[in-house]
């Protein structure tokens, strides 16, 4: 779909005007849900224990709805904005999410916010393939419990390719049984899996965290194993290499998000406030290759 000037400089202008700020919109909304990076309430995380899990069960957050209603007309700018108020949402748990990480809010705020900003999109693909591996078969993909795409609404979506993609994550849950263990382990090396080419401003204290969660996820799996994939270390490597994946993945759906963000007037899509500006100032830098993937495995 074509864009006229006047919609793609709308958005554009948009992309240089958050540049010149010296507080960007998306610090202040960010910093209004991770709190002060001075606050006493800082998780310390010397290691973990086997009581991690029990703490990442407790802070999984629940289930969100989309408000997608069924009985309107099959057009795709209604999914969509169904699809990008959902998003909205789970952006907000995320946030709330990490902050009761434990090790999170040991880490400089500025982190905080870039490790966020650049693995939104990462978590919410990841978890909703936990989410239809959990609650449906491999023909659905299980986005909020009021909007589930079956294969022929997939193919009739504006989202088609992405869904086909997407797809692969619960088959490989499937494939290799997946424990909810291994599953919280892995969302929070997620959290973990891309940095900025500069390093970050408390990088000893991420690579402890990062390493922690992988030992965490180590443990799980050995707990696990059941010989299915070929034991512990076969099962380890299969679960990174999901991980790996989900950056090309991610990668799709980033362009589609973005592209879609820019021909937003057009294609008479809506998108919320705060995931809006996550977009206009990160998606730009993630897919200009100003970030880097940390990757279990070489390509």
């Amino acid at each position: 779909m074509n864009l006229t000037p006047t919609n793609e400089g709308r958005k554009l202008k948009r992309f240089g005007g958050l540049k010149a700020l010296a507080v960007s919109p998306t610090t202040l909304l960010f910093r209004s849900h991770l709190g002060d990076p001075g606050d006493s309430s800082l998780s310390c995380m010397p290691d973990l224990s086997y009581q991690i899990l029990g703490v990442l069960e407790n802070i999984e957050p629940e289930m969100v709805f989309s408000g997608f209603d069924s009985s309107q007309p099959d057009l795709p700018h209604l999914l969509l904005n169904s699809l990008n108020r959902l998003c909205e949402r789970q952006l907000l748990r995320i946030v709330r999410w990490s902050k009761s990480l434990p090790g999170f809010r040991n880490l400089h705020i500025n982190d905080q916010m870039t490790l966020i900003q650049y693995s939104w999109m990462n978590l919410m693909v990841f978890s909703l393939g936990w989410r239809s591996f959990k609650n449906v078969t491999s023909e659905f993909l299980y986005f909020a419990p009021d909007l589930i795409l079956n294969q022929d609404q997939m193919r009739r979506s504006p989202i088609y390719d992405l869904c086909l993609a997407m797809q692969f994550i619960p088959q490989e849950f499937a494939n290799l049984q997946v424990t909810q263990e291994e599953f919280l382990c892995m969302k929070a090396i997620i959290l973990l899996n891309t940095v900025p080419l500069e390093g970050l401003k408390s990088q000893a204290a991420f690579d402890d965290m990062r390493q922690n969660y992988l030992r965490e996820l180590g443990r799980a799996v050995h707990r696990q194993d059941t010989g299915a994939v070929g034991g512990t270390s076969q099962r380890f490597y299969h679960l990174t290499k999901l991980m790996d994946s989900m950056h090309e993945i991610v990668k799709k759906v980033n362009l589609y998000c973005l592209s879609t963000y820019i021909q937003a007037d057009a294609m008479n899509v809506e998108f919320p406030e705060m995931m809006s500006e996550v977009i206009s100032s990160q998606l730009p830098k993630v897919l200009a290759g100003m970030v880097r993937p940390l990757l279990f495995h070489a390509k």
